[in-house]
């Protein structure tokens, strides 16, 4: 595998969770299986990044609910850091609590509270990683698994460094891609075949 050229991954670990529900059982789900799927013929995958944020959990007076909820997140990610040349990069999550009279809601004596969670730093790792393994030549082939536009201004780094950055998206109502990056990206490929394929228990293309 050392003469072959190196392709090294990028997953958007919530994006990929949501884009693959309706598509592939959770029975039939493996994630080592689709990391090697992504890879380009005649190249050998040399490492996957992963990127996912642990759930919310109160700093103060955390709730059981919220600790249980963080312990699974963690263990899950703990056994996908496992996996065979895999590495975890980990986001937070930031709870906003919001008061105000909603938009034609009617009449409303009191203000009602509105609770948001959000992702934090996953979109900035991921930007990161994808700079650094481009320019140090970690590897020149990048497979990107998102569809934030968040990702545009590094793809545009990685490819002035000389990579070659595929988009692999699926476009569904959970999991659209940004106008701009789909335009950005050197490769684009639909991952509803990979999908089906893994649905049906078919084994990985020869690469």
């Amino acid at each position: 595998m050392m003469d072959k050229p190196r392709s090294v991954s990028l997953i958007d670990g919530g994006w990929l969770e949501k884009a693959r529900q309706g598509m592939v059982a959770d029975g039939k789900w493996d994630l080592q299986s689709f990391a090697n799927r992504l890879v380009p013929r005649y190249h050998w995958r040399f490492r996957t990044y992963y990127f996912d944020a642990l759930p919310f959990k109160d700093r103060n007076i955390p709730s059981a609910s919220q600790l249980e909820k963080y312990r699974k997140k963690e263990e899950e990610l703990r056994a996908i850091d496992r996996l065979e040349r895999f590495t975890v990069r980990k986001g937070y999550c930031k709870q906003t609590d919001v008061s105000g009279y909603l938009k034609g809601g009617g009449f409303q004596p009191t203000m009602t509270q509105v609770v948001t969670i959000e992702q934090k730093m996953v979109d900035v790792l991921l930007a990161v990683e994808m700079t650094k393994i481009a320019w140090s030549k970690e590897a020149l082939h990048i497979g990107l698994v998102g569809g934030d536009g968040d990702y545009v201004a590094a793809v545009r780094a990685a490819r002035d460094a000389g990579a070659i950055v595929r988009l692999f998206y699926v476009k569904t109502r959970e999991t659209s891609v940004a106008p701009e990056l789909f335009d950005t990206v050197d490769e684009r490929v639909d991952l509803t075949s990979i999908f089906q394929d893994m649905e049906e228990g078919k084994p990985i293309p020869e690469k």
